[in-house]
């Protein structure tokens, strides 16, 4: 500190100080050092006290810190002195944490995080505080965007932050990671190079010194730079630099004139954007090992010797290839890994600012589509390097170039569907973030709003901001081409609305409502994402896709609910058009229409309105309620679906009686039970609960005011399911139950069993009614049992359930869940099969979602998407399942919700293949009805795997909204799609020409 040493020893500085102040960080793990700021019986500070806290930290001498201390090896805490520790086994001086600190860290809040303090084997091996160590990196984000953030004023405040241990102990961090078998998955490579870009890590460059030393002679002679240099010991940035040229200009002792010139050429050296070449000299002549120090002088030249621009932008892309593949390679060291990880860090400023320079002279000289379409391939290479591609997506993104780069024309149908394809890319990179920050961002987003910008700021200032300026451009001439862009309130567009759902809607645009308050179903709405808990809306606009196999998608489908995911950049645009009444249009064939409504739309809605929609209209005649035996999974067959049990249940048995392997042991509670228990009284001398419920619905359709209706269908819905939540189970079924279960699965108490709702008025012609009702998951015990029977009893009474199902039923009184029990299948992987391609129908692919753990891809989770060639095993990538969490069966039972492993590859070619020929053997079994027009319908199937067995959940038929692809005006839109004629594209001309 101040000339002298902060240090006399570096050992296990978490576990000195635990010894001496206790933690206090119950949540994510995170783990800290302080002292209780809260007594037991004291109150945690709101949200807005916090945020308060924070406000006034960042303009507060001593920002977050009470007082300087010395944290001393054995524990000991002393005031400052040279060499306090030099008795107590040595130690670190810094700032002290005021109450306030401590008490948002005690909220589990890693706040004023400390570098110098943080243990590198914390965040090692699998169970290490890998959450912690991705809020610590935010927090670092906050101090670069946010001015300083908490240490805005305390950068100032003398000895609060050394930066020799901020440095050296960032240093050790990262070379524990890099050294570290579980950080060498290809999955965390993203996460490693993120801490290494947000992390302190080039405290060995020789300028830092420099600048640190002549930042003290200058100080010396000038007592007013004190400020200044205390800064610049405690926590340097780039803006150092305008800082010290100001001082310079405003000096006026020609003694401090020249030590103030060299002090800005070192903080340039240190922070000023260097050329690639000069950077990976630098960090070449620094590497103490020879090979690696060989290998980036030879990058270096390779780059200066690049003739043209687009030659320097290709090996760029190629260098941040081979580089992200080197330190991938378990051979490398850690000091290696790191040189190497800065070394990337270098290529992604070359290949921005080599992008830059050759997107602006496209804006008035613009080169060829086959030279930008080149571009875009050394642009995502250099996407590949920095992580915010994987190596899957780049072998897919970089074939779909290449395939239009092999010919030096294209008809601009492909054309068209190849660049589209390429538009993944954003939301790849976007979802890869997410994957590792989502969470640590909604954390900091309780205390300050700036976090949010983490992802945005991030890829803006990636090689991804020119690759998808370029493909804009070359998007909006296979528009223009094709004459199919999307129109955003009268503007043509070529990107940035990407189809989910076809369907026309007409509605007050709204955004998503407050807590608590109901959806419009006459509204289209402006999402954060689409969730499963979504009531039917006449429109969705969703930031965040989810994945398009999800129930609540296949709802919105099979309703012809139209649904578009929004890019960031569009946002401002669509919401300055809030509670206005707009018309959404999206064509089968995928365009998008976003328009304000008026008088010229009436004809068309007209239209849409006069085609009456299928009704659900269960099979009354074949509906079973009398009997209400048990019925053993593996005895009822199709034809058994909504006589005794729903689908579901049938559909099984009938997979289970081809595939007895893939299904797990069953045993179904059919609808004459539920009638059993709706045949009693409502209320002692009451009419029963079924008679009750036929008033209830014919009074309700006597109300005429929306509101009033809506109020008294949520009483009516409670008050039914507090009814069977208490109301007394039919005569003997306990009994029965209990000795089912024991001749099924061995036990009353079973080893776990879903409790799944089956009622019969879902997947019937017209209607899916997919995922609305109740299951609970992995019961244990026999009590346990009984209460999720009476939860899935009732869950054809919530809200949702109701909404969904009105909109299409005439009877709803006559609504009959059965119940499907079905053994615990712990699952690695589970997922979604469609056979045929969802976006264009095409029955020769196979549509698929697969997420890691239990029900993830059927809940709307981001999932691995799939499109596969059926006779090929041709495979066309969508998205990686980039969900951050999954859901795990618990022994005891229920289940819990634990980080995922990552955006892997779920299903091995292996497993693809085993989806391909169940696709075909269930074809070929016929074990779907032909539908009213004769024709074979799509299937929708539910699996998993356990290792590399097959487990079968769920066949349904998928069941499209025939009103929407059939819509005069829809088709209209898509007729350019089918225009053969269109000219082929001359990519050796620019675009527009």
């Amino acid at each position: 500190m101040f000339g002298l040493p902060t240090h006399l020893s570096r050992n296990a500085i978490p576990s000195r100080n635990t010894a001496l102040i206790a933690t206090a960080f119950l949540l994510l793990g995170l783990a800290g050092v302080g002292k209780p700021a809260m007594a037991d019986d004291a109150s945690p500070p709101t949200t807005e006290q916090m945020r308060d806290w924070i406000e006034a930290m960042k303009t507060a001498p001593r920002g977050p810190f009470e007082r300087i201390r010395w944290f001393c090896e054995d524990g000991t805490v002393l005031p400052p002195k040279p060499y306090a520790c030099g008795d107590h086994g040595g130690g670190i001086q810094h700032g002290e944490w005021n109450e306030r600190t401590q008490t948002i860290r005690a909220q589990g809040y890693p706040l004023a995080t400390l570098l110098a303090e943080l243990e590198p084997a914390d965040y090692l091996g699998p169970n290490g505080q890998h959450q912690a160590l991705r809020e610590i990196l935010i927090e670092r984000f906050l101090i670069r965007a946010d001015d300083g953030w908490v240490f805005r004023r305390a950068r100032y405040y003398r000895g609060a932050i050394q930066v020799e241990d901020e440095e050296r102990q960032a240093r050790a961090l990262m070379l524990a990671l890099a050294g570290d078998p579980w950080w060498h998955d290809p999955n965390r490579f993203l996460l490693l190079r993120e801490a290494t870009r947000l992390l302190p890590v080039d405290g060995d460059h020789p300028a830092a010194s420099k600048a640190r030393d002549l930042a003290i002679e200058i100080a010396e002679a000038a007592p007013d730079f004190q400020d200044l240099r205390i800064k610049l010991h405690g926590m340097p940035d780039a803006g150092d630099i305008q800082r010290v040229t100001q001082y310079a200009r405003q000096n006026d002792d020609p003694a401090l004139d020249a030590p103030l010139q060299r002090l800005g050429r070192a903080l340039e050296a240190l922070y000023a954007p260097q050329a690639a070449v000069d950077r990976l000299r630098a960090l070449g002549g620094r590497s103490t090992d020879g090979d690696l120090r060989r290998s980036l002088l030879e990058a270096a030249d390779r780059l200066e010797q690049s003739q043209t621009l687009t030659d320097r932008l290709t090996t760029t892309g190629q260098l941040a290839y081979q580089v992200r593949q080197r330190i991938e390679a378990p051979t490398s060291s850690p000091e290696q890994k790191l040189r190497l990880l800065q070394a990337s860090l270098a290529l992604e400023q070359e290949a921005f600012a080599v992008a830059s320079h050759l997107f602006e002279r496209n804006q008035t000289d613009p080169a060829s589509r086959h030279q930008q379409l080149t571009w875009l391939r050394a642009l995502g290479e250099s996407l590949y390097g920095t992580g915010l591609l994987s190596v899957r997506q780049w072998q897919h993104l970089s074939a779909t170039i290449d395939g239009l780069l092999d010919a030096p024309s294209v008809p601009a149908s492909r054309y068209a569907t190849e660049l589209a394809y390429l538009a993944h890319a954003p939301g790849w990179a976007q979802r890869a973030l997410g994957f590792h920050f989502d969470l640590a961002i909604d954390r900091w987003a309780d205390l300050t709003p700036e976090v949010e910008h983490f992802i945005p700021d991030r890829l803006r200032d990636s090689p991804l901001l020119f690759f998808s300026r370029l493909l804009d451009g070359l998007r909006d001439d296979a528009g223009q081409l094709t004459d199919t862009r999307h129109r955003l309130f009268g503007e043509p567009l070529a990107t940035g609305l990407r189809p989910l759902n076809p369907g026309l809607g007409r509605g007050v645009l709204r955004p998503a409502p407050p807590g608590g308050e109901r959806f419009d179903t006459e509204g289209i709405y402006l999402l954060p994402e689409t969730t499963a808990s979504l009531p039917p809306v006449a429109g969705i606009l969703t930031r965040g896709a989810g994945n398009s196999l999800s129930h609540v998608q296949l709802l919105a489908r099979n309703l012809g609910i139209p649904n578009v995911v929004v890019d960031e950049a569009l946002l401002a645009r669509i919401e300055t058009h809030l509670g206005e009444r707009v018309v959404l249009a999206v064509s089968p064939g995928g365009r998008v229409q976003l328009a304000a409504d008026g008088p010229e739309w009436q004809g068309i809605l007209d239209q849409r309105q006069g085609a009456r929609e299928p009704r659900i209209e269960p099979d009354w005649d074949k509906l079973d309620l009398e009997n209400t035996a048990l019925r053993p999974l593996h005895g009822l067959r199709a034809h058994d679906a909504g006589r005794q049990v729903g689908p579901k249940a049938a559909n099984l048995g009938e997979l289970a009686h081809h595939y007895p392997e893939q299904v797990s042991a069953g045993l179904a509670i059919p609808f004459g039970v539920f009638r059993e228990l709706i045949d009693q009284p409502i209320r002692p001398g009451g009419p029963t609960a079924f008679e009750w419920l036929e008033q209830e619905y014919e009074r309700l359709g006597r109300i005429e005011t929306a509101e009033t209706r809506n109020q008294a269908t949520a009483e009516m819905l409670t008050r039914m399911r507090q009814w069977i939540a208490t109301v007394d189970l039919p005569s003997g079924f306990r009994e029965r139950l209990r000795g089912r279960l024991v001749e099924t699965f061995g036990s009353a108490d079973t080893a776990g069993v879903f409790v799944r709702s089956d009622t019969n008025v879902e997947d019937l012609p017209g209607f899916t009614g997919a995922g609305l009702n109740r299951t609970v998951a992995n019961v244990v015990g026999f009590e346990a049992i009984i209460d999720a029977v009476r939860e899935v009893w009732a869950s054809p009474f919530t809200e949702r359930a109701y909404a969904w199902r009105q909109a299409r039923m005439d009877a709803p009184a006559h609504v009959y869940p059965a119940v499907l029990l079905q053994a615990t299948v712990p699952v690695d992987k589970s997922g979604v099969l469609v056979t045929a391609d969802l976006d264009t129908g095409d029955r020769h692919w196979l549509s698929i979602a697969t997420s890691e753990g239990l029900g993830g891809a059927v809940d709307g989770q981001a999932a691995e998407e799939l499109r596969v060639h059926r006779e090929s095993g041709a495979v066309r990538l969508l998205s990686q399942a980039t969900a951050p969490t999954r859901l795990a069966v618990r022994p005891g039972g229920g289940v819990e919700r634990i980080a995922a492993e990552g955006p892997t590859t779920l299903l091995s070619p292996a497993d693809i293949d085993r989806l391909r020929n169940l696709a075909d053997d269930v074809e070929n079994r016929d074990l779907l009805p032909v539908d009213d027009a004769g024709e074979r319908p799509v299937a929708d199937i539910e699996f998993g795997f356990v290792g590399d067995r097959l487990a079968l959940f769920q066949i349904r038929p998928l069941v499209e909204n025939r009103r929407a692809r059939a819509n005069q005006h829809l088709i209209a839109l898509d007729r350019p799609l089918r225009d053969t004629d269109a000219p082929a594209v001359d990519l050796s001309r620019p675009p527009g020409r």
